[in-house]
């Protein structure tokens, strides 16, 4: 199995927290035997069986994958979500729901629904996402370390 690791913000331009969880989980993978790559755009010769997306994917993204027949994995780093006071996630959870009930097509938020897995980095992450986004994630160690 191949998967192919994606996110939207290039690591030359922004070091920290984000990039330091993805080298984790690529590093934690390839310790199990699986064989992990960075999504090269440019390569139309790349194959993978997965496509596993560290933040909300394009909606055409996901879509273009499945008619290749790759699976779509996605993991949101909670970063300024998961400290948020409960209610502002709330307040946020039911824009959410009303922007994707009135502007559908027009948000990229549905992409949480047209993933094939959603996974949380943590027990936190997964009952905050819960909380926030239409498809609840499932708990995955992804190589973090923990702190003190």
């Amino acid at each position: 199995m191949k998967i192919l690791f994606n996110h939207i913000l290039p690591f030359s331009l922004a070091h920290g927290g984000q990039q330091i969880q993805i080298e984790q989980t690529k590093t934690a993978l390839e310790h199990l035997g699986v064989e992990v790559e960075f999504l090269r755009w440019w390569d139309a010769g790349q194959r993978g069986d997965i496509i596993h997306y560290f933040g909300p994917p394009a909606a055409a993204h996901a879509e273009l994958a499945r008619q290749r027949g790759i699976k779509v994995v996605v993991t949101h780093l909670l970063g300024g979500l998961g400290v948020r006071p409960a209610w502002k996630r709330a307040l946020q959870k039911t824009v959410i729901g009303v922007a994707l009930r009135t502007l559908p097509g027009r948000t990229n938020w549905n992409a949480w629904q047209i993933a094939d897995a959603y996974v949380a980095h943590n027990a936190v992450g997964g009952e905050t996402d819960a909380g926030n986004f239409p498809r609840p994630g499932r708990p995955c160690p992804c190589g973090s370390k923990r702190r003190g």
